[in-house]
Order: C-alpha cells, then structure tokens, then sequence
C-alpha cells in the first residue's frame, strides 16, 4: 500500500494534514491509471485490430471515442514517450499532463521526442496544465525550429465554426483561428463591454453577460462605438532583425513562430504593441510606444516583465490583473520591487483569504494559509540564446 501523506512545511496548519493526504491519495491514482495505461498499450499490441475501441469501449461503459482516445494515449507513450509513461506509473504526475506532452510531440521525430522528453521531464511536476502547455510550445520550437510554423500553418487551414445546443433553451458558438486573431477579437469584445459598464449602458448585466451580448450582437451586424485595444506582441532582438527564427510570445496565448511575431509586430495599425526582449537572457530590452495612448511607464514595465499573474499556477494575462502591493502602501511604495500583476481571485486571497507574500532572493512567494510554499519565478519572455555559438 502506498503512503498517501506528503511532505509538510514546518509551518504547516493542522487542516494541511487531510489536504496533503488528499494529494497523496491523488497520486496514487495516478499511479494505477499509468499502470492501466501500460495495460491498454500491450493489449493493443497483441490485438492489432481496428475494432479495438469497440472491445474497450463495450468493457469499460464509455463511448467509443473515448475508448479510442485512450488507446491512442497509451499506445504513444508506450512506444513514443516511454520515460513520460513511467513517470506517470511512478505517481509524478497525471495522464492528463502526459497528453499534453503527448500532443505537442506528435509531429515531431522519435529523436526530437526524446529530446523535449527529457527536458519537460525535469519541469513538469510542478507545472500546471497551462503553463505545461506554453513549455512545450518553446521546447518544440526550440528543437524544431520549424515545426511551430508548420503547425500553425496546419491548424489555420482547419478553422472552423460549430455552433451546438446546451440546455434550457442555449446554445454556444465557438470559433477556432489564427490565435492573433482571435486574440484581436477578444479584445474588442471585452473593450466594447467595458465600455458599456463605465458608460451606464450594462443595465445591470454582469461583464460575462455583456461580453456574450456584444459578440453575438456585432455577429449580428450591430455597430459599436470605436474602442481602443492594444495587443502585445514578444520577439527577440535577433529575430526583428531576421537573424534567426527565436519564437515569439504573443500575450494571452503563448509562443507564435518568429515568422508570426515579425509580422505582427511591425504592422502598421495601432491595435498591436511590440516588445524587444535580450538575447542572452529574454528579459524585456525595449516595450515599444506605436499606441494611441501610451499607459503609465510603470504598468507597461511591469506588464512586459511579469505578462501573467504571480499566483500559484495561474495564467492570467497581467492586464487583466490588479497591479498589487507585496507591502501594502502606503507602507509599501508603488514600483517595479513591491508591485505585481495578481488577478482578482488570488488579490482578494491576499488581502482577505490568508495568503501572504514573501521575497526571498528577489523571487515572489506565496504562502497559502495551510502553510504551503508556492515561489512565482519569471519565465524569460522569448527564448534565450545557447551560451555557445551553434558552430
């Protein structure tokens, strides 16, 4: 039998106890579902037929495409991600994440696999999916300069729309593009809702009920008054001057290809925001100034330094975030040491919930009320350059 407890700060609080034991237990079924896994990979070995789902489907009660989703997981960590397959078994981390590295890895060779493995490997237990999924994005671009490109390439030419009823009388509609454009999008619906809030128009609707309206209604071919979005959009140095292909970082989604970020960043219109970062080391060098309004120096700085929220695993776009006080001012002064981007949930966790935030080394770190220890550590915006030359 496995031990369900996990290791517990010294300054723990006594209801960390059943918590841990609950991420203890959690892992342990990580460990029987990688096991199944492994059991569903040799099966579909000896079989080899193509009506395997149907076996699985009928056996376990779920459909068939789920049957088959599970067999396609199991047979490309069987034989794709052997060392992701056994980290699963051994409890690290869920099957959920190892299809994320299972995906991202799909178009790539077996020796490009091997290498991303081995490098997300040393990552991913602290990782949330999100953020898991961001750096298999740089890995990949990383190891196959082209395969982002590529990618992209692919999945533009499958945009699509669907529109699929839910319940009470509701539907959803969900479009799939380009995600600068979508991005651009989602901008200007969430420009025009905030600007029906500060302008009285919202008649007590909440801000997801207004963001709905103003989307289906410009769908419908309702004008708007012009709202003003900015878009900010991540390159190295050395790509802006086409020396290399480094991906870009397009704020809200991730990594883009070079080729995707020199476009963006140097089109003519104001919607779009450029920002340089270093070479050696992808720390911002220069946020560009093409806007209508340039915003405060301070919140442009700290947006382009920190683009997410500091909070424990979360991935919200910092100006979508309150700019907090690590110390709260006036004690606190207001610039680059003490403030930082935190979105609303984990702010309110911070001033009402019991969290606290700690510096230790020049590293955020927050502290939940039971006494666990999250450190928020920068990732650098682009990819850095390799301390030798490639030659």
């Amino acid at each position: 039998m496995y031990e369900p407890i996990v290791d517990l700060p010294e300054d723990a609080s006594p209801e960390a106890v059943p918590l841990a034991t609950a991420f203890g237990l959690a892992r342990v079924s990580w460990r029987v579902e990688g096991q199944l896994l492994e059991q569903l990979a040799l099966f579909a070995a000896a079989s080899g037929s193509e009506f395997d789902a149907l076996e699985v489907a009928a056996l376990f009660r779920i459909s068939v495409r789920a049957a088959q989703q599970r067999l396609d997981l199991a047979v490309t960590l069987a034989t794709r991600l052997p060392r992701t397959l056994a980290a699963v078994k051994a409890g690290r981390f869920d099957p959920y994440r190892a299809a994320k590295i299972a995906d991202a890895t799909l178009p790539l060779s077996l020796e490009d696999t091997a290498t991303v493995e081995e490098e997300i490997l040393d990552q991913v237990e602290d990782m949330p999916a999100v953020k898991l999924c961001r750096a298999l994005r740089r890995i990949v671009a990383r190891v196959n300069a082209d395969a982002l490109q590529a990618l992209h390439e692919e999945r533009v030419a499958r945009r699509r729309l669907d529109n699929y009823p839910t319940e009470d009388g509701c539907a959803a509609l969900t479009v799939n593009g380009s995600a600068a454009r979508v991005q651009v999008a989602s901008k200007r619906v969430d420009a025009i809702a905030h600007q029906l809030r500060d302008t009285g128009g919202a008649d007590g609707r909440t801000m997801d009920q207004l963001r709905s309206d103003v989307a289906l209604d410009l769908l419908a071919g309702k004008d708007f008054e012009h709202a003003k979005i900015t878009v900010q959009v991540t390159l190295p140095a050395r790509a802006a001057l086409a020396v290399d292909n480094t991906p870009g970082h397009l704020v809200g989604y991730g990594d883009i290809s070079a080729q995707q970020a020199v476009d963006l960043a140097y089109r003519a219109d104001a919607t779009w925001r450029r920002i340089l970062t270093e070479p050696a080391t992808g720390r911002v060098l220069d946020v560009g100034r093409r806007r209508y309004t340039p915003p405060a120096a301070l919140r442009d700085h700290i947006h382009a330094a920190m683009p997410t929220c500091t909070g424990p695993g979360c991935v919200r776009p910092a100006a979508q975030c309150d700019l907090e006080h690590r110390e709260p001012f006036p004690v606190g002064p207001t610039d680059e040491h003490n403030v930082h981007p935190a979105c609303r949930s984990h702010h309110r966790g911070k001033t009402f919930g019991g969290w606290k935030i700690i510096k230790r080394a020049g590293i955020l770190e927050w502290v939940s009320p039971c006494g666990f220890h999250y450190p928020h550590t920068p990732e650098p915006i682009t990819h850095p350059e390799p301390t030798s030359p490639p030659f």
